[in-house]
């Protein structure tokens, strides 16, 4: 992709040339600004060459350009940096719940005086965890199991 940027500045560069080759004449003209407002007196530009005002008309838009691009670009980082900050947030709090799931778990099989692993941690990236969800087994619909005989 970089190899296409840089192609087509050239490009670019090149058919401006051409342009100020082929108009060299019209743009030598010499041209003298004034600014006449009401409230001061009118002031008025050295003469210069029409030229050097398309030159500076195009670096003045280049520069305005990158300003912009700057100022999107601390955006969409101080956006990245809020994102990030609620995402630890959420990762803690879902820490905190597993504590209470896992005290719960352990609460419950003490009242059953059933051993339970604890020590398995719920990822959060991934979508399903076979702690939280056991697979199922052919043989478990087949026959239900009595949960009340312990």
């Amino acid at each position: 992709m970089r190899y296409i940027k840089v192609l087509i500045l050239a490009v670019f560069i090149f058919l401006c040339l051409i342009f100020f080759f082929q108009n060299q004449a019209a743009l030598s003209q010499e041209m003298q600004m004034t600014l006449n407002l009401f409230f001061i007196p009118p002031m008025t530009s050295i003469t210069l060459p029409f030229y050097f005002l398309l030159i500076a008309a195009f670096f003045v838009g280049a520069v305005l350009c990158w300003l912009m691009l700057i100022w999107d670009r601390i955006n969409v980082s101080a956006k990245l940096m809020k994102s990030h900050s609620q995402n630890r947030k959420l990762v803690k709090q879902v820490a905190q719940l597993q504590r209470v799931i896992d005290d719960q778990k352990t609460k419950e099989a003490a009242s059953l005086a059933i051993p339970v692993n604890t020590t398995k941690k719920v990822d959060v990236n991934s979508p399903k965890d076979d702690s939280v969800f056991p697979p199922r087994h052919e043989d478990d619909e087949a026959a239900p199991r009595d949960t009340a005989q312990s």
